[in-house]
């Protein structure tokens, strides 16, 4: 957030006003983030928030009543609900998206995996993925596994997929805890023709720790991996360099939805027109059309899409040796289903 909103205010700021911002931390507490919430709005006045944080719900309420601008993580359903609240993905909904990627590849019998460590959110994406996969008549077996799996969990994970002829593994899990079940199921013979992660592409630790072992890994989502390189990756890590050389590993998730959601909220003062307010902010901002991030996420329509799971999705994969990269569809669509 902080390269992102330096680097607007080294171009002149918007319409010659410069952005400036103060820190609060909820603690990851509903009560704690409407205090701070009031605080900022009522003593700092602040124009707007970005949330980066799983407890927005506590202000939520109060943000919408004021009118204020919110932008950040839509990890909890009240982003679906408030209209002056702003992201570029809503867990909520299932897509047949992917299971129609599954099918393109040849898939035909899927496991999905969750985790018992954060239960609600991980369950709710192994669901999402199961109503895709049928939804494109691809059977599901679902199994779930600690956090990190144990290896006599690894093991029963795939003898059942060898028994149940499964050929598409998906996890709501961490990549990192993804991986030793599929370098497992590779080794005893389980016929994969899809590995499908629900969380962060590999990274470059893991590249290099196991290499052409997790060929073939694909993960999905809104964003374009930064480690790809494309002229909206060179200006993500130019901004990066020079605004916030301290973050050793700039292509981290979270990192780059930071500089998403602060580009975001520039957006929306850039549609809130020259002399801006809370509420032009907001009705010029849900106007916006095919906002992409200069490049780094896939196209949103902020009032078509707003609280909906998203249609299209980037589907990256590694690449055969285990080095790097590829991306195997930048803009692999399918439609919304009811749940």
């Amino acid at each position: 957030m902080a390269a992102r909103l330096a680097a607007q205010n080294a171009a002149g700021g918007v319409n010659g006003r410069r952005i400036v911002y103060q820190w609060r931390d909820d603690q990851g507490l509903a009560s704690t983030n409407l205090v701070a919430s009031r605080e900022l709005v009522e003593q700092q006045n602040v124009f707007g928030l970005l949330e980066m944080t799983a407890a927005a719900s506590g202000g939520a309420d109060y943000l919408n009543a004021r009118g204020v601008p919110v932008v950040g993580i839509a990890v909890e359903p009240v982003w679906s609900k408030h209209r002056n609240m702003f992201s570029s993905s809503y867990p909520e909904g299932a897509v047949d998206t992917f299971g129609r990627y599954v099918k393109a590849h040849d898939g035909a019998k899927a496991m999905v995996l969750s985790t018992r460590i954060a239960a609600e959110f991980s369950s709710d994406a192994a669901l999402q993925r199961k109503i895709s996969f049928e939804a494109a008549g691809i059977p599901v077996t679902m199994a779930t596994v600690d956090d990190p799996p144990t290896p006599d969990q690894i093991d029963q994970i795939v003898h059942r997929m060898l028994a149940d002829n499964i050929d598409t593994l998906s996890a709501s899990i961490s990549t990192e805890d993804l991986v030793p079940i599929m370098i497992a199921a590779n080794r005893l013979g389980v016929p994969l023709k899809v590995v499908l992660s629900g969380a962060e592409a590999a990274s470059p630790s893991l590249l290099q720790q196991y290499g052409a072992q997790i060929a073939g890994l694909t993960t999905s989502g809104p964003l374009l991996p930064t480690q790809i390189k494309t002229p909206a990756s060179d200006r993500y890590h130019r901004a990066m360099a020079a605004y916030s050389p301290d973050l050793q590993d700039p292509d981290q998730t979270l990192a780059v939805i930071g500089y998403i959601d602060a580009d975001i909220f520039i957006r929306g003062l850039q549609a809130a027109g020259p002399c801006p307010t809370r509420q032009s902010f907001i009705t010029g901002l849900r106007a916006v059309k095919n906002y992409t991030a200069d490049g780094l996420n896939s196209a949103i329509d902020f009032e078509g899409d707003f609280g909906k799971a998203a249609e299209c999705v980037v589907f990256t994969a590694v690449n055969s040796t285990g080095t790097g990269l590829d991306v195997v569809d930048p803009n692999f669509c399918g439609h919304r289903l009811p749940v």
